[in-house]
């Protein structure tokens, strides 16, 4: 307690020192008072410091540890404090899972011949300190037109134009499968590409 005490008035002397200091150092004029404002509101705040901390610290309860609690509340807490780890984990994973496939859809419809996407993703469940880990990929496409295929087609009136359902060609699905592969560091096999009906 003492030298609390002690440090609280060599702090409040050093900060009027330095205050003197800084006046002498300044000529005469509306500066000088500004200083002597600021200053005086540093000694203040340096003299009300440990007067706060001691009403701060009789406002503020304290917390019992688990170890004054009884066993059973203790077990309690615990398994509560596990329950809810546990859940936020879960959590993290869906959402991790949910960006990782928006990222993956991105890159597939990005690609030549594939007018629409939805990606499924697997992550590892945590064997070997890998939670989280990308494991399989499941990418749905719906083919479209390539940039070859695409040329302008005259129009009629009258005529009914069957519409035309593009087939993913192994070429396409191939490409894919690649680009995720290489992108995202998985081999050929845990990528997977389906036709969407």
């Amino acid at each position: 307690m003492l030298a609390a005490i002690t440090d609280w008035v060599k702090n409040i002397v050093l900060i009027v020192l330095f205050a003197s200091f800084l006046e002498l150092l300044l000529p005469s004029s509306g500066m000088q008072r500004f200083v002597r404002v600021i200053m005086g509101l540093l000694i203040l705040l340096a003299i009300l410091t440990p007067v706060v901390d001691v009403l701060q610290s009789r406002l503020t309860p304290e917390v019992p540890a688990l170890g004054g609690l009884s066993a059973p509340a203790a077990d309690r807490v615990r398994s509560g404090a596990e329950t809810l780890v546990h859940e936020r984990d879960q959590l993290a994973v869906s959402l991790y899972k949910k960006d990782l496939a928006r990222q993956i859809r991105a890159v597939v419809v990005a690609v030549d011949g594939v007018a629409d996407a939805r990606v499924a993703v697997e992550v590892a469940k945590g064997q070997g300190g890998r939670t989280g880990a990308l494991d399989k990929v499941t990418v749905y496409v719906q083919p479209g037109l390539a940039a070859e295929d695409r040329k302008v087609a005259k129009i009629a009136v009258g005529e009914g134009r069957e519409a035309r359902t593009a087939e993913l060609r192994p070429a396409l699905r191939d490409k894919i499968a690649r680009t995720v592969g290489e992108l995202y560091q998985l081999p050929a096999a845990r990528v997977e590409v389906i036709k969407m009906n």
